[in-house]
């Protein structure tokens, strides 16, 4: 059964309000590691076509396979480049294992990739979106009436004592001045869901965007940010919207675009170009 739309309608960007404990801008949590800006970052995306998108025109080697991880230099910054495979159960596999290799030696972790919106009107097809919290919807205490992510006792993890059930504040501005890089000035910040099925009706899509705010949908990047937070280390997701979340609709859909801004976004994120930024 579907969860029931029992809530107001979702704001508008310009509406987000800060959640509790969090600006904005938003500021590094407590236990976060202090390393120089310009030590390497993992940067991570889910799939060779995204990866060639972002990268490619770049110069950046060729994809590795899922799971696996090259690296690479681009204006004088190391970078390890990486394929998590799709999915947040391979994205958290594949992020624990490289963070555990390289983790005492990053500077952070940047999520790049192509996402559905909500709505088309405050994100349009092609458009950036920096992701200010992450929710995992799936987790919880699910029943007739819906799921509620605190209803369990057990958080997932609570990186630096906070628990963490089906919410992760992120704070995009703080974190990539942190790494030594800025955002794309046309982003638009908001909240994010990932999600293992995709939204496939646009019941559903109503019930996730209401209950969590959410401005896009992705597969990925809760778990990405999660295994950052455990690391202590500042955490970037960037998404280009592809699609509208929900029955998808071929008119709905614009994914050579979102790649091409995907690669755009990348480059001057890389290289702090200032028409971007």
């Amino acid at each position: 059964m579907g969860e029931p739309d029992t809530t107001a309608a979702a704001p508008t960007p310009t509406q987000l309000a800060p959640q509790e404990g969090r600006s904005r801008r938003g500021s590094p949590p407590p236990g976060r590691r202090r390393r120089p800006p310009l030590s390497p970052l993992l940067l991570c995306l889910a799939t060779a076509k995204e990866y060639a998108a972002a990268l490619g025109p770049l110069g950046a080697p060729a994809a590795p396979p899922p799971g696996r991880a090259v690296a690479w230099s681009r204006a004088g910054r190391d970078l390890l480049l990486c394929v998590t495979g799709v999915g947040p159960v391979a994205a958290a596999l594949t992020a624990g294992r490289l963070l555990g290799e390289h983790g005492d030696a990053l500077a952070g972790v940047v999520n790049c990739g192509v996402a559905g919106g909500f709505d088309l009107a405050a994100t349009p097809l092609g458009s950036l979106v920096a992701a200010d919290e992450e929710a995992l919807p799936e987790y919880g205490l699910r029943t007739g009436a819906g799921t509620d992510g605190a209803a369990i006792a057990f958080p997932q993890l609570s990186p630096a004592g906070r628990p963490v059930h089906d919410r992760l504040p992120l704070s995009p501005l703080a974190d990539a001045e942190a790494m030594g890089l800025r955002l794309p000035r046309d982003a638009v910040v908001g909240p994010c869901v990932t999600v293992a099925g995709v939204s496939g009706d646009d019941a559903r899509a109503v019930v996730l965007a209401r209950k969590y705010r959410a401005l896009a949908e992705s597969m990925e990047g809760f778990s990405l940010g999660l295994a950052a937070a455990m690391a202590g280390l500042p955490f970037l997701e960037l998404r280009a919207v592809s699609n509208q979340v929900g029955r998808r609709p071929p008119g709905d859909w614009d994914l050579p675009g979102a790649l091409s801004a995907l690669g755009r976004a990348v480059a001057a994120l890389l290289k702090g170009d200032p028409s971007r930024v």
